[in-house]
């Protein structure tokens, strides 16, 4: 019932049709405003017409994964490229034009908002209590499947290492794990979220409890999962992370090579701010004594 009111409503909004203007010819008003608010079902044949009339088949309606238009594909789109970056400011600007256009949005655009809402709250206006709130709240919303949902927790688990919360870091790592072993990673975008959640435990290790071995062998598997799925997302991130973390560990030229491959993909895919990064380490890797 709710994903057809869902569904209903957003393309009606998206065509700029008004309950009655959808609703000429087929029903009365009120069954579109009732359909809408969730307290009437509709039959299969009036449900038949309202599709004619929207430009969709009926299984617009019932299935979860059937693709709709999106209110904020533009803004998604220059989000992941800040968030890449970690341009906050810009991101908080955006942000902030994309609410005040007040356009319709289903719930899973509100949803990704309320996330980007919280990335900026958290590192870019330091008020890291309300970020982790308000995304708390989110995500008990959410389909615990759904790209987001994933992406959400995920970002959560950042918050939580970042503020020394380290048993709730863990318990959110086991939990997106215990997801992911029954997750399509046929789709890009699940896979994506998966290297990242690797990436991040990694760096974790190594960074907040100094488990040097550990996030080594963390990054070396998921470095064989991305070749194993032909993918090279976060391939250079990885790498960095055998080099740090191997400082006291591997021999200095093993080190170097893997600061080089890492500053080459970054070449090739533009990542200014961490080619400048990687650089850095090699200058003082050079500075180290044989």
């Amino acid at each position: 019932m709710e994903i057809i009111a869902e569904k209903l409503k957003f393309k009606r909004k998206e065509l700029k049709l008004t309950q009655q203007e959808l609703a000429e010819g087929i029903c009365e008003q009120s069954q579109v405003s009732k359909i809408e608010r969730k307290i009437f079902i509709p039959g299969a044949d009036l449900l038949f017409k309202l599709s004619q009339r929207l430009g969709v088949t009926v299984d617009y309606f019932f299935n979860e994964n059937f693709s709709e238009t999106s209110s904020l594909i533009d803004f998604k789109r220059i989000s992941q490229r800040l968030l890449e970056d970690r341009n906050y400011v810009d991101l908080e600007y955006f942000y902030h034009l994309e609410i005040e256009k007040n356009s319709y949005l289903t719930e899973y655009d509100k949803a990704y908002l309320v996330w980007i809402h919280s990335l900026i709250l958290f590192y870019r206006n330091n008020n890291q209590d309300k970020a982790i709130a308000q995304l708390e709240a989110a995500i008990t919303k959410l389909n615990n499947q759904s790209e987001l949902f994933l992406l959400s927790l995920n970002t959560l688990s950042n918050f939580y290492s970042l503020l020394g919360k380290d048993e709730k870091y863990e318990q959110n790592y086991r939990r997106l794990l215990h997801i992911y072993e029954n997750t399509d990673f046929d789709n890009q975008k699940n896979l994506f979220v998966y290297i990242k959640v690797q990436y991040n435990y990694a760096h974790y290790l190594h960074s907040v409890k100094n488990r040097n071995m550990e996030a080594i062998e963390i990054a070396l598997e998921t470095i064989e999962y991305c070749k194993k799925h032909r993918t090279v997302y976060q391939l250079a991130p990885l790498l960095t992370i055998l080099g740090n973390a191997g400082q006291h560990i591997m021999d200095k030229n093993e080190i170097k090579n893997y600061y080089i491959e890492a500053r080459e993909l970054c070449k090739i895919f533009d990542n200014k701010l961490m080619y400048i990064k990687i650089n850095d380490y090699i200058n003082e890797l050079d500075k180290i004594e044989p």
